[in-house]
């Protein structure tokens, strides 16, 4: 019994002793990040992990990298304008760290974690990046045209932190938030637009039944001039084929034919004389 005790005993020492080593002489590096490796012997590496499993010394340490985009909320912002007025603003960026340029980001910010650094040198430049852009609007002008200001902000800060390792992909700016002064005042500059608006809609529509009234004033005329029209073709058409039938049968009673009808009258009435195509028939008494 003993023996199996102390055989009991070696076996989990040994398991203990394999997973100590495991973890101490392991690393595993997240999906969609790069690890940087710090030597307590000689400072930073030039070399990063890449994702999945690693031996790695004890003595060295490593910190994780996003080097897929991350997207990192920034809440209430304080931004200016051209025209001094304050606001604050939700900014959503989505960033990547560019994986040469990991060892330089960890001597740069002394080994600090990507959360720190969001927290602090991040969303210190991205907060003078937009207001560099907002300071050029005055507070009108940043709600109409958010996405152009949008773009510059994207711009701006692309520039600021690319040297620095930093890959900007995308930048949302959200709705703009003012004092509770000026957004009363920029709301009755927005209803007094949206009066104008209004009445420009009412004339525009207004101008349409006058027109569309015309067009239909115009149609009936014109259906009524073609009516008249049509009448009088017509009438001309009828009176043209009478005349041309009269003068058909004036054309056709010629002297021989004045001659055969006089004959057959005679025959059939008595006596008839036919003067310049008119028979004047004298009955038989």
């Amino acid at each position: 019994m003993k023996k199996y005790i102390k055989r009991g005993a070696f076996t989990v020492g040994g398991v203990t002793a394999a997973l100590v080593l495991w973890f101490n002489f392991t690393e595993t590096i997240n999906q969609g990040h790069a690890g940087v490796v710090y030597s307590r012997s000689h400072g930073v590496e030039d070399k990063t992990l890449g994702q999945g499993l690693h031996f790695v010394n004890p003595i060295k340490r490593i910190t994780e990298y996003p080097v897929s985009t991350e997207v990192v909320n920034y809440n209430k912002l304080s931004l200016a304008t051209k025209d001094g007025k304050p606001l604050t603003v939700d900014i959503t960026i989505e960033y990547l760290n560019n994986v040469e340029k990991l060892p330089y980001i960890y001597n740069k910010f002394k080994g600090q974690k990507p959360e720190a650094i969001e927290e602090s040198w991040l969303k210190s430049r991205l907060k003078e990046s937009a207001l560099e852009v907002t300071s050029k609007y005055t507070i009108l002008e940043v709600f109409q045209n958010r996405e152009v200001i949008r773009t510059d902000i994207l711009k701006q800060f692309q520039k600021d932190v690319k040297k620095h390792g930093f890959v900007i992909e995308n930048v949302v700016f959200g709705t703009p938030h003012p004092d509770e002064k000026t957004q009363k005042a920029i709301q009755n500059v927005v209803d007094a637009q949206q009066a104008v608006e209004k009445l420009k809609v009412d004339k525009q529509k207004a101008q349409l039944e006058a027109e569309r009234q015309k067009i239909e004033a115009q149609g009936k005329a014109d259906a009524e001039i073609e009516k008249a029209k049509g009448e009088a073709e017509s009438t001309k058409v009828k009176a043209q084929a009478e005349a041309d039938a009269n003068k058909l049968l004036n054309d056709s009673l010629t002297d021989k034919v004045l001659k055969k009808e006089e004959l057959d009258a005679r025959m059939k009435h008595g006596w008839v004389e036919i003067q310049g195509g008119t028979p004047l028939i004298e009955t038989q008494k």
